[in-house]
């Protein structure tokens, strides 16, 4: 065979293999999937990967629905944990971060469409309003989900969780205000929503390996928390590290090879 056509099979293998984990084997656990927006994304958008089109969102629940995965939330996990009761046989828990609106006006029907719930992580400080800790130059700011429509979603079945009061970088953060983010954003969620939420997002993923700022996540009472890193996870891991369980990202850039390997192998990319 020519040398070249060798060489250039070996060049594209090797692309594939960094871009994809096809050739790895399919993990065990409970696939979380991180979503942030659902729409089109701004012209000019430099955080276009956040944004993922409804028309690729509503293919992707039509994929969970066809192949029999069942999205849960945190409190299935807990109702499995303390009281026993059984899991689905293939299980999805589908995130949210932020508390943008249109996780609102264009995920909801589409989720409500196949009987499918989800956990949305709100950034407290600005439910009501818009994306303050976004720079207007890399991303337009838009919408923030209000305090009615979550109340809605909690009644079709959603888990309303904590994704800080201010989305502050926690590793760059005094303790005290590490403290307080995590504290006043479980009991402000639990006065609005009249349920005390357990589960918390860290946002950008900034300190959920520091000893000091996982501690104050658990002080505050939260059951769970969920990082950037990504994978899967066992009920052994829930048990173990309930404050550092990984999730896959699924950005907008994302193909459905991309969505079967986020599900199989907790992840599509290195």
């Amino acid at each position: 065979m020519n040398p070249f056509i060798i060489a250039a099979g070996s060049v594209i293998a090797a692309g594939l293999s960094a871009r994809w984990n096809w050739w790895r084997p399919t993990i065990a656990g409970i696939p979380v999937l991180m979503y942030h927006k659902v729409g089109t994304a701004p012209a000019g958008s430099k955080l276009r990967k956040l944004w993922v089109t409804p028309a690729d969102f509503r293919k992707q629940m039509e994929y969970l629905s066809k192949n029999g995965w069942q999205p849960i939330t945190f409190k299935d996990l807990y109702a499995h944990w303390d009281k026993g009761t059984p899991l689905p046989k293939k299980p999805v828990i589908l995130t949210f971060d932020d508390g943008y609106q249109n996780n609102y006006t264009e995920a909801f029907p589409i989720l409500r469409d196949f009987g499918f719930r989800a956990v949305l992580y709100v950034v407290v400080q600005t439910v009501g309003w818009d994306n303050q800790w976004h720079n207007p130059a890399s991303e337009t700011r838009i919408p923030m989900i209000s305090w009615a429509q979550l109340k809605e979603l909690q009644k079709a079945g959603w888990e309303i969780g904590s994704h800080s009061m201010n989305h502050p970088n926690l590793a760059r953060t005094d303790l005290k205000d590490v403290k307080r983010e995590v504290e006043k954003s479980r009991a402000t969620i639990a006065e609005f929503l009249e349920e005390t939420p357990d589960s918390f997002a860290y946002p950008y993923g900034a300190g959920e390996e520091l000893p000091a700022v996982v501690q104050a996540v658990k002080e505050a009472g939260y059951r769970t928390a969920v990082t950037v890193h990504a994978g899967k996870w066992t009920i052994d891991r829930f048990v173990d590290k309930p404050l550092n369980l990984p999730r896959a990202f699924v950005r907008g850039d994302d193909n459905m090879f991309d969505f079967h390997l986020h599900l199989t192998r907790g992840r599509s990319r290195f």
